[in-house]
């Protein structure tokens, strides 16, 4: 979960964004060992421009300026090797724990067993801030296996703003493994 605390200080860092309008569509991005669907008005940030702040493991980040705002909306796809054969709603399980202790003022807004695209896992949303004086904002996560490797899908949004949510929500919604 640190590596979601740092993905989100470092989104807040990038300023070098193109502005965001009101999506028109989205795109199927095919990403090596997995897919998901982008509004096509979001920016995909290069791995070699991360920066040190991001960690290795985070394999995609697509980044959406809000006009006239300095929160920056975004996806991430963070990538971890397992030791085990733990299974999507395992996996899910272990890094809501340990993610809900690693960030502050985290509030559990659901959880919900269930498949994604065939997968079972958890949809798991919830608010929190990475610091005391940030506000809080809306996170919603889902939880992959294949192949003992691990991969959680993760979007934030403005906590009052319903259509980012619901924005999310459609976009962590469409991962599936393969094209």
């Amino acid at each position: 979960m640190k590596r979601l605390l740092l993905i989100t200080i470092s989104v807040a860092l990038l300023t070098s964004c193109s502005g965001g309008e009101e999506t028109i569509g989205f795109l199927r991005q095919n990403l090596g060992a997995f897919s998901i669907d982008i509004p096509e008005t979001w920016r995909k940030v290069n791995q070699e421009n991360y920066g040190n702040t991001i960690p290795p493991e985070t394999v995609v980040l697509y980044l959406n300026k809000i006009e006239g705002d300095d929160f920056i909306q975004n996806v991430n796809i963070v990538k971890e090797s397992l030791n085990t054969d733990a299974n999507g709603l395992e996996y899910a399980k272990a890094n809501m724990l340990l993610g809900s202790k690693a960030i502050i003022d985290y509030r559990a807004v659901s959880r919900e067993e269930g498949a994604i695209n065939g997968m079972q896992t958890v949809l798991h949303v919830f608010r929190a801030r990475n610091l005391s004086t940030d506000p809080l904002r809306y996170y919603t996560q889902a939880y992959f296996v294949q192949d003992r490797v691990g991969y959680t899908a993760t979007c934030i949004a403005k906590d009052e703003d319903l259509a980012q949510q619901q924005l999310c929500e459609q976009i962590v919604k469409s991962f599936r493994f393969g094209s």
